[in-house]
């Protein structure tokens, strides 16, 4: 098992001492409980036949004794648990999540975002109840139950015949339970992956579920799931829920045998009333520690499933290829910052060998320092895939991609991503202030005046300054902003890193053509001055018309390259584009 759990048992070690500590006051706590009734039947015993009041209040007093230090060992286990169980889980969490930004972005699509979600939430709370259990009770009740056991057959060793049937009974009852509610735990967390699912995916689309007029469809979509994971977990829960009355029934099935057997054994003179009634307290003991059991056992039946799904994602590996070496490690073209060697792709694994599974095909060209490099094709052409890949947010099939002389593959994540600043067809601004927002991607927070020169590129700056300034609120999403300030407070962001390549795809898709055009000028004017390279996706002619190289994509494969007037002359397709968007010199 240790081999299995290897990677969650790794974040156990820091809480060693918690886990030899707490179960070590509990089994002292287990040792004094086992006493009591010891000195309760001796009260009955000797204190109220001979009447000594004296000896029954000593007694009582060390009871009480008993109990207070029983009660400070329960406090020290509790502390122990707490402690463990939550140090564990804000481990496990980080440890997912730095996991889950190290996979590529197909390992994480192929995981799906409602796995991962419920992955760092509920199957890590199932795992932190089964570490405090652990502590709590799985020492404490297999000893009260075995020295309850062995207690009462020194007292009287035939009529502990009982306990013994009782507990076979109890065990096949409770195995039983086990094989039936392991299996179906794991079919209530795929369950409530499914619920996850449908509830992210109503909520963020929730504008257009509206405007479609489809919330009863999707309503019933999320009741469906819902109805499913609900009828799973009573189905389970009815399986455990037995487990409670048959160890009562059995319990008390074996009091009334040991009142009915034990009142002619205290008539024979064979045992007295005290020994009758520590052993009828130890059946009480053994049972609801029998019980207890089973109820920790169910709990580890769903926290070693929720560890498997936890250890399943801590075990994948990134997917990433190898390193180059030699002379495929480096470009020696000193002139080219970016540049693209023959490079294929595709979003479908096990589908390289197939031309017509690739969103990119045998893709080349090369941008030169301070350049601009205008993309342009059709919907679905893989315009946005040059992006993804520059970032190496997934992996090339077949090529080459050089960054400032260095393959990307030769480089970690970190150094290539700070070369880039991207502003993506998605915004996504974070909940705090305008300026943390713009600052996201700096070490140091920009100087005032460079910030607001930054966002004056961006067209920005005025409605920051109607919002109350750089330092104004920023709500979850950026709900509190509409879709064109979204975007521009997204260029901004880039605008205001110190990476030399800014990678804007379809950047001013929810921006008029008015505050286009001065953003257009503007960028011109500001990558001229920092020696900035532009790699500007757009399905607009008019924002990449003064780029110093124009690349044409067509089902993913580059089908004209060059500047704008040739491209009108020379590409059929940019032609067409062109002259669907009205623009002057098309024949």
């Amino acid at each position: 098992m240790r081999k299995k759990y290897r990677e969650i048992f790794h974040e156990f070690r820091p809480y060693r001492m918690e886990f030899i500590l707490g179960p070590a006051a509990k089994l002292f706590e287990a040792i004094l409980e086992l006493i009591l009734p010891i000195l309760m039947g001796k009260i009955v015993d000797t204190g109220f036949s001979s009447e000594s009041r004296g000896f029954i209040v000593r007694t009582a007093c060390l009871m009480f004794g008993m109990a207070a230090m029983g009660l400070l060992a329960a406090v020290v286990c509790q502390y122990c648990a707490a402690r463990a169980c939550s140090g564990v889980g804000a481990r496990l969490r980080d440890r997912l999540l730095t996991k889950v930004n190290s996979l590529t972005v197909a390992q994480q699509e192929r995981c799906g975002v409602s796995f991962l979600n419920v992955a760092m939430t509920s199957d890590v709370n199932q795992v932190c109840t089964g570490v405090s259990m652990f502590i709590r009770l799985v020492f404490r009740a297999p000893f009260i139950t075995l020295g309850g056991i062995v207690a009462a057959i020194l007292l009287d060793a035939p009529m502990s015949v009982v306990i013994a049937v009782g507990s076979t009974l109890f065990l096949i009852t409770l195995l039983s339970i086990i094989r039936v509610t392991f299996l179906r735990y794991k079919i209530v967390q795929q369950k409530l992956d499914d619920i996850s699912r449908v509830v992210n995916e109503r909520l963020s689309g929730i504008r257009v579920v509206r405007a479609f007029s489809r919330e009863k469809h999707h309503q019933d979509l999320t009741d469906e799931a819902s109805e499913v994971y609900a009828q799973e977990t009573i189905s389970v829960a009815r399986y455990s829920a037995l487990l409670r009355p048959v160890t009562i029934l059995i319990m008390n099935s074996a009091v009334v045998f040991v009142l009915w057997v034990g009142g002619y054994r205290i008539d024979g003179g064979i045992i007295t009333a005290g020994m009758l009634l520590t052993f009828i307290n130890y059946i009480f003991s053994i049972f609801d520690e029998l019980n207890k059991l089973g109820n920790l056992v169910v709990i580890f039946s769903r926290s070693f499933v929720s560890a498997e799904r936890i250890e399943g994602v801590l075990e994948l590996v990134p997917e990433r290829r190898e390193p180059e070496t030699g002379a495929e490690a480096e470009d020696h073209d000193d002139k080219a910052i970016v540049k693209w060697k023959n490079v294929s792709f595709s979003y479908l694994t096990g589908k390289e060998d197939s031309d017509e599974y690739y969103a990119l095909k045998d893709v080349s060209f090369e941008l030169r320092k301070g350049e601009k490099l205008g993309i342009i094709g059709t919907t679905g052409s893989g315009k946005s895939t040059i992006i993804a890949l520059l970032l190496r947010l997934y992996e090339i099939d077949k090529g080459h991609i050089y960054v400032d002389g260095r393959s990307i593959a030769s480089l970690d994540d970190r150094t290539l991503r700070e070369k880039m600043a991207p502003v993506f067809q998605t915004t996504a601004l974070f909940e705090g202030t305008i300026r943390e927002n713009l600052n996201l991607g700096r070490n140091e927070p920009l100087p005032e005046e460079e910030l607001k020169a930054r966002c004056e590129v961006a067209q920005a700056w005025d409605f920051i300054c109607e919002k109350g300034g750089p330092d104004a609120r920023v709500e979850p999403k950026g709900r509190n902003f509409s879709g064109g300030q979204r975007q521009r407070l997204s260029i901004a962001r880039a605008l205001c890193t110190d990476s030399e390549i800014l990678l804007l795809d379809d950047a001013t898709a929810a921006l008029d053509k008015d505050t286009s055009a001065k953003f257009s000028a503007a960028l011109a004017e500001h990558a001229k001055k920092h020696q900035r390279t532009i790699v500007e996706i757009s399905s607009k002619i008019n924002e990449i018309a003064d780029s110093d190289w124009i690349i044409v994509l067509d089902n993913g494969a580059v089908v004209g390259q060059g500047k704008h007037d040739a491209l009108l002359k020379e590409c059929e397709a940019y032609s067409r584009i062109a002259a669907s968007q009205e623009m002057g010199g098309v024949e």
